[in-house]
């Protein structure tokens, strides 16, 4: 297929494009910022009706990832959040709807449950987990889900909505310690997004969680909270000492509040996470910093 990929200039795009090539499908990227990419590109700023529209003239699915995130909430006013997340979500489906366009995938974000922790521990966090978003950012995309549901129900816009989890750019044991709760190494988000184009969503619409997988039960989200180093020790022997052997702080790289289930992804949509925890501790220890997926990100300007 001919896919646009909307907020191609982020972290998102420079994962995506190489792998939506290598599954043989011819991309169109689009973003606020002129870039230097090796593919079709157009300056398209989402909040900008035309442009949209011109931006979907020809395609036939479109990945929509153009968003202020929740790192911006401190320094973006509300309203901006609205501009470009929840009017900027409308243009794409209107002119996807005006230009036939049929496949959508939503890059939605764990943000819409606003899941925290509590006395008891973790929360377990499914897709039947109340959504009760915190801030401007988790509420916009909770109500980008709604109009996408919409499309779908009224104009046979098939669409997912995928809840990812994070995958900005983070310092190597950050980004690692972070997998064990709703992180995401941006290689499954790509493969994912592959998948969901791939594979027709359930009665047209679905929302799934994407993050890395754990070994981690309910019984170790009251455990994690309370006594983090036994849950470690138990699932990846070695950690402890591992993290003391480098010098880093236990209790700054464990700041998670729930364990995110992904089996939904597994089932309807085909999801495998291929990079967990696990494999992250196996890097450290042997030093492999090839294994980092955040490298030379410079280029890209992140």
């Amino acid at each position: 297929m001919k896919v646009l990929v909307t907020g191609a200039g982020g972290n998102l795009g420079r994962v995506l494009i190489p792998a939506l090539r290598d599954a043989d499908h011819e991309v169109r990227a689009a973003d606020a910022r002129p870039l230097d990419l090796e593919t079709d590109f157009v300056v398209t700023d989402v909040r900008d009706r035309g442009a949209v529209a011109r931006a979907v003239t020809g395609v036939e699915a479109i990945v929509h990832g153009a968003a202020l995130h929740g790192i911006h909430v401190d320094n973006h006013e509300p309203e901006e959040f609205w501009d470009t997340n929840v009017t900027g979500t409308f243009n794409v489906l209107e002119a996807a709807r005006r230009a036939g366009v049929r496949k959508l995938v939503l890059c939605s974000t764990m943000a819409v449950y606003g899941a925290e922790s509590d006395d008891r521990g973790w929360a377990v966090v499914d897709e039947d987990s109340p959504t009760k978003p915190k801030d401007v950012y988790g509420l916009s995309k909770l109500l980008c889900e709604d109009m996408a549901r919409y499309y779908t129900r009224l104009h046979g816009i098939t669409a997912w909505a995928l809840r990812l989890g994070m995958f900005v750019p983070e310092t190597f044991e950050r980004y690692g310690f972070r997998l064990l709760f709703g992180g995401i190494d941006d290689r499954d988000v790509a493969q994912a997004v592959v998948l969901a184009l791939r594979t027709a969503p359930p009665g047209g619409f679905e929302t799934v969680n994407v993050m890395a997988d754990t070994p981690l039960t309910d019984d170790d989200a009251s455990a994690i909270a309370h006594d983090p180093t036994s849950v470690l020790e138990r699932h990846w022997p070695g950690t402890v000492a591992l993290t003391a052997e480098r010098a880093v702080n236990l209790d700054d790289l464990v700041w998670g509040w729930a364990i995110w289930r992904v089996e939904k992804a597994k089932r309807v949509l085909g999801y495998a996470p291929a990079h967990g925890f696990g494999e992250f501790v196996a890097a450290w220890r042997s030093g492999d910093s090839e294994y980092y997926p955040f490298a030379g990100l410079k280029q890209w300007g992140i």
